[in-house]
């Protein structure tokens, strides 16, 4: 009796903690639907018609008619090398953060290890004894 009462507990938490996926057939039209891929020109319109751009442009004194105009301008092999280089770079900023992020990372880690005992790095640390 308590093996069956075991065996019933399982299975009720098991089946309390399971998800319930529903699966439906997508018809063709429906996959079709689906917003088409963005073409370099709109691409880099978008990134041109973002505020921070402008406001770049803006403080080098370049028009923003005249960025209009330099954009309809420029070829197709242009623009997909654009597009391409705004996917690629990075989000913002300098690597200053990314060198302060890992010293601090590796001071920690020291810090630690020598808390532990298993360094001696730092003089102002003394290793916890047990």
């Amino acid at each position: 009796m308590q093996h069956l009462r075991f065996i019933f507990m399982f299975l009720l938490s098991v089946t309390l903690f399971a998800q319930v996926s529903w699966a439906q057939m997508v018809s063709t039209e429906a996959l079709f639907q689906q917003p088409a891929a963005v073409t370099a020109q709109e691409k880099v319109a978008d990134f041109v018609a973002r505020d921070e751009v402008a406001k770049a442009f803006m403080q080098m004194g370049v028009d923003p008619q005249m960025v209009d105009a330099r954009l309809a301008s420029l070829s197709d092999e242009e623009l997909n090398q654009i597009a391409g280089q705004i996917d690629t770079l990075p989000a913002g900023g300098d690597a200053l953060g990314a060198l302060i992020g890992a010293a601090v990372f590796v001071f920690v880690v020291l810090l630690i290890t020598d808390l532990l005992g298993l360094t001696r790095v730092f003089s102002f640390t003394r290793p916890i004894v047990r």
